[in-house]
């Protein structure tokens, strides 16, 4: 969520709109105080793209906008919107987004064959921890350590399910939504 934030205030803060002068002002002193996030293209991202002729006072922008989920490496979420500025007037010409659930589990099930990377890492770190669990410590920290497993067992805590693939798709125009459209697993 920082990470998607951060970029959001930046490309707000660079954008040359003169819809966005206000809140490009109000985010340059914002981005100040903030800690920069450099976290990569597995995170949630947003950025904007421009076009602009002072002279007419006219421009485009396109904006994009990634969200992402830490158990899968492609995105969850993705939007982009064109907008146009003329004459000082801004409108929406064109936005369109994706919304889709369960696609690592389709990419892992298509190759089924290799094992997943997040399999790879978590049989990494739960080999790691057996071996810490196995190592020579003290007496305090066994009974911490078989403390902590004994309220484990007690939390019932269960992993979450896969969940099943689906997507939402939307397309608008000037704001009015041309078409909707919603695939599930059954297909």
């Amino acid at each position: 969520v920082g990470g998607f934030v951060y970029t959001h205030m930046k490309s707000l803060a660079e954008s040359r709109m003169p819809v966005d002068q206000k809140i490009s002002k109000a985010c340059q002193k914002a981005l100040r105080l903030c800690r920069p996030f450099h976290l990569g293209i597995q995170y949630s991202q947003s950025s904007k793209l421009q076009a602009m002729d002072e002279s007419m006072t006219t421009g485009a922008s396109l904006d994009i906008q990634t969200v992402s989920d830490k158990r899968s490496v492609l995105p969850r979420a993705a939007t982009a919107k064109l907008s146009l500025q003329a004459l000082g007037f801004s409108m929406d010409f064109l936005e369109a987004g994706v919304r889709a659930t369960g696609v690592q589990t389709m990419v892992d099930s298509i190759y089924s064959s290799k094992k997943s990377v997040f399999d790879s890492l978590k049989k990494k770190s739960q080999h790691s921890s057996q071996e810490y669990r196995d190592s020579p410590r003290s007496e305090s920290s066994q009974r911490t350590l078989q403390n902590i497993e004994a309220e484990k067992s007690q939390l019932n805590i269960k992993s979450k399910s896969e969940e099943d693939p689906s997507a939402q798709i939307y397309l608008r125009r000037f704001g009015n939504e041309l078409t909707f459209q919603n695939i599930d697993s059954a297909l």
